[in-house]
Formats: structure tokens, sequence, C-alpha cells
């Protein structure tokens, strides 16, 4: 939908702010009539939630924008997808004991994902060094995303933490670009697009947040890797594109990965 955003006349940055913009309302309003008793945070959690929203939110958003802008959105996010390996060196650096099954998961997810998206393409090796270099960034933050997630967590539901996080997001753009800047018009005229880029953020968002609730960040990191096996399915049956054999081993190590890091208990002092 990013692409079809960027096709429309919208700018990365002007798409990251617009998507935070009315995730935040659509959250708001389901919050308030669903779950009115999530609204409410102590004083002293602002600033945690303000790093997740500013940081993880916010900033992940805009790098991988601004990535797939000038990059193939396949190569973009296999370098996105390398999150789950930094977290799991981000454990491992902090006195967390990582096991072998668990690099090994990691790395075939990341293998399969490469498959899955068609890097074997020689099309899809003319890297744009900018758009390499933002991809990376949006790699670490996006790990970054994940660790602030487990710690907000601890304290607050899912939808909290989204709702506050998407505030904050929202607050730090408006003091960069204020609101009545953006191209209101544009949004308009394609308000179908936003508005489904709208739920299609805080459905993921919030559902991986429910789910970092429940087992490590890292393995919830290497769960996700599945959505670019998702979007191949999607747009076989949506768009009928054809599914290349190296595309469906990929989706097949994708699922071993998965399945052999969700077979691991998570052991005390581990990941």
């Amino acid at each position: 939908m990013a692409k079809l955003a960027f096709e429309a006349g919208f700018l990365p940055s002007d798409l990251a702010e617009l998507r935070i913009i009315f995730s935040f309302l659509l959250l708001l309003l389901l919050v308030f009539v669903f779950r009115r008793g999530d609204l409410g945070v102590r004083r002293r959690d602002l600033s945690s939630l303000a790093a997740f929203g500013i940081a993880g939110i916010g900033a992940v958003q805009l790098s991988y924008y601004e990535a797939i802008q000038r990059l193939p959105i396949g190569v973009a996010l296999v370098i996105q997808y390398t999150a789950p390996l930094l977290l799991l060196l981000y454990a491992r650096l902090t006195g967390k004991r990582v096991g072998a099954r668990l690099w090994l998961a990691a790395l075939l997810t990341i293998a399969g994902c490469a498959l899955v998206v068609g890097i074997y393409d020689e099309s899809l090796r003319a890297v744009n060094a900018t758009g390499a270099l933002l991809s990376v960034l949006s790699a670490v933050i996006f790990a970054l995303y994940f660790t602030l997630a487990e710690r907000v967590l601890t304290v607050h539901r899912p939808w909290t933490a989204l709702l506050y996080g998407l505030g904050f997001a929202l607050l730090a753009w408006a003091v960069v670009r204020p609101v009545w800047l953006l191209p209101w018009e544009l949004a308009g005229a394609n308000w179908t697009l936003v508005a489904g880029i709208a739920v299609l953020t805080v459905i993921p968002f919030g559902l991986t947040l429910a789910a970092v609730s429940l087992i490590p960040a890292a393995r919830v990191g290497l769960t996700a890797t599945f959505e670019p096996v998702v979007a191949a399915v999607a747009a076989f049956f949506l768009l009928h594109e054809a599914l290349e054999p190296p595309q469906l081993a990929g989706g097949a190590v994708v699922l071993a990965g998965i399945a052999i890091a969700q077979s691991l208990r998570p052991r005390e002092g581990g990941v």
C-alpha cells in the first residue's frame, strides 16, 4: 500500500505522519468505546511511553518509507528483518543466554525471507546506497522498537502502550511539521488508501505488542518475518502474481525457522 501511496503523490514523510494521525484517531476511538479503563497511565510512565512512541513507532515508519522509496520493497524488507538477529545479539551482549537453535532459527527466517521476496532476481541487486543505509537504520530502529516495547509492556496493556506511543509520535511530528502543512487535499482524494493504511497499522502493531507481552521480543521478531510470506501469498490470490519455486522454498524455510524458535521454551536468564 505504501508504493500505491507514493504513486499517488505522497512523500515518505507525508505518509508516515498521516499514518500516525489516523492510526491514533482510530485506536483512540476503539479504546474509548471498548476499553476506556486502559486510557489512564501514571505520570512517571510518560517518559518511557514517549521514548517508545518517538524512537520506536515514529522513527521506524519514517526510515522504512524513506528506504522503500529508494529500494525495491523486497530488498528493504530483507534488510529490515535482520532486526531479530540484532535483538539476539543485544540479548547476548547484555548477558542473556541465546541457544544455538535460536541462532539457527534467526538465520533460517532471514534466508527464507530473502528467497520469498525474490532476492535472487538480478534486478533487485541494483541497490541504492542511500536506500541501503536507510534500511539498515530501519532495522536498528525496528530492533529498538521491540526492546522498548518489552519494557513498557511490563507496566501497560498492549493497546494502552500503542495508543500513547502513537500519541507521542504524533506530537513529535507536529513539532517537526505542523499538521496543517500536510497535503490534506491529496489525502482526501485518496481517503480509502489512507484509511486502509491506518487500519493495517493498528491491527498488526496491536497484535505484535500483544505477542511481546507474552513471549520474548526476539521470538516475536522472528515470527514477524512471516509477513513477506503472507504478502506473497496474498499477491498470488488477489493480484494473480506467480509464485516461483524458490519463493515457495523460502516460505517453507521461514516456517521452519519460526517453528524452531517457538518450540524452544524460554529459560531463566535466556531469550
